[in-house]
């Protein structure tokens, strides 16, 4: 090529090819502005080809050890054609995932002191149930059911109820569900 042909713009038959050759490579190209760079563009496109072969989206047969992507849409996926296509089945609904707990295992919600002798209250789900009992923290001694039937209102409620609690024994001096306290509370309101 000379140097004159070096200067001119790129002729339509290089461009065609150059397009040609991007479209087999599915690659991209900038516009040559000389005859010089298309011919460089062409040779770039040409060993593109020779070594990455032909573009991905000849079937399927000609590459077989070509995987669809795992995004890619199954035709069970569609329902319908064009403006009318549809999902074909609803996807699944998000589901929050929290620990599983067994059925009746207990979890502390809180501890106080009564007379020297440390008291713990547990959250317990029997039957869909939460139940809130009051026990010694040693394990021997009486227990008391608090609450049952709480989870309708909340863990907010939960939390008030344990800090109400707490705060009945301590100005009690004793624990607020045993029969002397709540007898003499009922006389207390009465009178």
């Amino acid at each position: 090529m000379t140097k004159h042909a070096a200067g001119r713009s790129p002729t339509p038959k290089q461009l065609a090819y150059i397009r040609s050759l991007a479209l087999q490579t599915g690659t991209t190209f900038s516009l040559p502005r000389t005859r010089r760079q298309a011919s460089g563009e062409i040779e770039r496109l040409k060993r593109l080809k020779e070594t990455c072969g032909r573009h991905v989206e000849l079937p399927r047969d000609v590459q077989p050890a070509e995987q669809p992507y795992a995004t890619a849409l199954h035709p069970s996926e569609i329902s319908g054609f064009g403006s009318r296509a549809s999902w074909g089945t609803r996807p699944p609904a998000i589901v929050r995932v929290t620990p599983q707990r067994r059925v009746a295992e207990l979890t502390e919600l809180g501890r106080y002191q009564v007379n020297g002798v440390e008291r713990v209250l547990y959250g317990q789900r029997i039957g869909g149930c939460v139940r809130i009992t009051d026990r010694p923290a040693s394990g021997a001694g009486r227990s008391y059911l608090v609450e049952r039937g709480l989870e309708r209102d909340g863990y907010a409620a939960l939390k008030a109820l344990v800090a109400d609690y707490t705060q009945q024994a301590t100005e009690l001096g004793e624990v607020p569900m045993a029969s002397s306290i709540v007898a003499q509370q009922f006389d207390d309101e009465a009178a």
